[in-house]
């Protein structure tokens, strides 16, 4: 017997999850290593955001349903930090409801390109075409 895992659930409740409150990345230290078992908030993890960084609010976010490849895509313009000096090798996507203990966390993602440090420059991150993660249904 076979099981499937519909995807339209998986948009429907990913888009719930948003709408909980301001999706925010935020640049975390390198020595934070995320736990996918127990960093369920933001209060969890916020201990180990990147020194001298702040949240960026997330802008045009879309999520969208790739039957092609049985996933949900979760994209955004792609965003940055000005005039910083901190050491980062990974972001931490969250939704800001007003309180830590209540913002779920949605993904830490590595940055590609290994650690970085600017010298009182900006952070940017592009985003990949199809989005920061995919939720696949296999």
């Amino acid at each position: 017997m076979a099981s499937t895992l519909h995807l339209t659930s998986l948009k429907a409740g990913l888009d719930a999850v948003l709408a909980l409150g301001t999706p925010k990345l935020s640049f975390m230290a390198t020595g934070f290593t995320p736990n996918a078992g127990t960093d369920s908030y933001w209060s969890d993890v916020s201990a180990s955001r990147a020194a001298g960084t702040t949240d960026v609010t997330l802008a045009s976010i879309t999520t969208t349903l790739d039957t092609g490849n049985a996933r949900v895509e979760f994209d955004t313009a792609d965003p940055s930090l000005s005039t910083i000096t901190a050491t980062t090798n990974k972001y931490t996507i969250w939704v800001d409801t007003g309180s830590d203990a209540t913002s779920p966390v949605l993904a830490t993602i590595d940055i590609v390109e290994g650690t970085l440090t600017p010298v009182s420059g900006t952070l940017s991150i592009t985003v990949n075409a199809e989005g920061h993660y995919a939720l696949k249904a296999v």
